[in-house]
């Protein structure tokens, strides 16, 4: 028998035990315990958030966006909606938006050296942000950031960006070549220019059937490529996508640019005119497939992409539809082994300057960067029906996908983490273990993080410069020019002059002294 005192505490001990179950259940009907003062009297806060891409039209993403806003609107009182950028002409657009008073923007996806981050910050345009308020609103996320990161996402005392720093990526350029092209040419593999050129003149000499690399003639990124490959040129990004100025890895204090001074440049110029003579590519650029469709019908031998498009989709296509090919990938900056990590404000989240509810957005933003529901919801959309996991805990495709009526486009880059990425079946992981197992060896991190070229007083000059380069660059890359490639280099160095390139070095130069 239990005396009537005992049976009295016991009753007590269950009514705590039952009123702590129903508190948790209150607390988590009513909002998250990560951040403070959530009104859920008030009316729901629609926080929009800014990314680049093309705005899909089959539906399924608005599915997807509202399913995540249920979970916001319990967690943060809160939704969510997304505002694209497209990517013709991206760049000129996405300044135009955050310039305007037009559209209410929240989340802005950012990053320094592709979408203008610091200009930006200049213009004004970025909300500045203290650690107390990120710790306070944003805490699962700065909590992840060390002092060191938020002290490069920051100016003047205060922070512009959020950087994504917990995400693993290879965009460094290369050419994807065929091992079984390369094997009859006597290469083993691609490691230099001199074994790709070995290469091109083997298809040209043996292999009429095949168009040798089926460009259309509008990328520029390999002038660059062979400029980091010939020396250990370290360019600034933010500047310009061309890396017009830099410095060499080991004296990164001395800013140059190895478009104006030295002889690389030149070298390559009469690599191009010589391949564009010999119909390395179509006499007519427009007659280009584009988007490696020769590549993939086994009627080009060379494509050039990054290492992340390689292993996530040349390199499985190509196994899929030219078996036996086995595409490699050379790398630019293999010869001397000049590599640079990819920066981890490539992609970055900032908050607008004219944002209503600025703190709200970054609960928004902590919870779609570690909240696990939201954060599969919004990179892969509904498990069922826009990815399945299969035996082997790998994403894949469910029976009957259809990507036009299926996908989504949420294109968040901009706080990735690889504890909650799920990998891809489809990947060529192996390929890509092995090229990251050499990267490794070699690569530095991107030295120019941190330091907002930008802030010196010269963008007229540099636009002037930039406007050179978008003149010559594309002809110097192609040799579709009249003249010798030593004529074309001397007139593009003279231009370069008139449009104040000595300037620029100079004040990039004393920015980089001073800063």
């Amino acid at each position: 028998m239990i005396n009537k005192k005992k049976l009295i505490s016991i009753l007590m001990v269950l009514v705590m035990v039952l009123s702590c179950i129903s508190c948790g259940k209150v607390k988590e009907e009513l909002g998250d315990e990560h951040y403070p003062d959530v009104d859920f009297d008030q009316e729901p806060i629609t926080i929009t958030y800014l990314t680049i891409g093309d705005k899909p039209g089959n539906g399924m993403t608005e599915k997807v966006v509202a399913r995540i806003n249920e979970l916001l609107l319990k967690k943060v009182n809160a939704k969510l909606d997304i505002y694209y950028i497209g990517w013709d002409d991206y760049l000129n657009h996405y300044n135009k938006v955050l310039e305007g008073n037009d559209t209410e923007l929240d989340l802005i996806a950012t990053g320094t050296d592709w979408l203008d981050a610091w200009p930006n910050v200049f213009n004004g345009n970025f909300l500045p942000m203290s650690p107390e308020m990120l710790k306070t609103y944003c805490p699962r996320t700065y909590k992840n950031v060390t002092e060191e990161q938020w002290e490069k996402c920051s100016l003047n005392g205060s922070i512009y960006f959020i950087p994504e720093n917990e995400y693993s990526q290879w965009t460094n350029h290369g050419f994807i070549y065929r091992s079984d092209i390369a094997a009859e040419a006597g290469l083993d593999e691609i490691h230099s220019w001199a074994d790709l050129e070995q290469y091109v003149n083997y298809v040209l000499e043996n292999r009429p059937d095949l168009i040798t690399w089926d460009s259309d003639g509008s990328s520029t990124v390999v002038t660059l490529g062979y400029l980091m490959s010939m020396s250990k040129y370290v360019p600034i990004y933010e500047i310009s996508t061309y890396g017009i100025w830099g410095a060499d890895a080991e004296n990164l204090d001395k800013i140059y640019s190895p478009y104006y001074v030295g002889d690389d440049l030149l070298e390559f110029a009469r690599l191009m005119k010589r391949w564009n003579e010999q119909g390395v590519w179509k006499a007519d650029p427009l007659a280009a497939e584009g988007g490696y469709k020769a590549f993939y019908e086994g009627s080009a031998a060379l494509e050039q992409h990054h290492t992340q498009n390689f292993y996530t989709d040349i390199k499985p296509t190509m196994e899929h539809r030219q078996t036996g090919t086995d595409v490699h990938f050379f790398w630019f900056g293999e010869d001397c082994g000049n590599l640079l990590r990819t920066s981890f404000l490539h992609g970055a989240m900032a908050v607008s300057s004219r944002s209503k509810n600025p703190e709200k957005a970054l609960m928004v933003y902590d919870i779609l960067r570690n909240d696990e529901e939201c954060y599969r919801l919004l990179r892969y959309g509904f498990e069922g029906t826009q990815y399945v996991i299969n035996s082997d805990g790998l994403m894949e495709k469910p029976s009957g996908y259809n990507s036009d009526r299926d996908s989504i486009v949420t294109n968040f880059w901009w706080g990735r983490r690889d504890e909650l990425e799920l990998y891809d079946a489809s990947f060529a992981w192996d390929d890509y273990k092995a090229l990251v197992d050499g990267y490794e060896k070699v690569a530095i991190d991107y030295p120019w993080d941190g330091i907002p070229f930008a802030g010196a007083d010269v963008q007229d000059k540099i636009s002037a410069v930039i406007g050179v380069c978008d003149r010559y660059i594309p002809e110097i890359s192609f040799g579709r020019y009249n003249g010798s490639p030593e004529d074309e280099i001397e007139s593009f160095r003279e231009a370069l002059k008139k449009a104040g390139i000595e300037e620029v070095t100079k004040k990039l130069q004393e920015f980089l002294d001073t800063y």
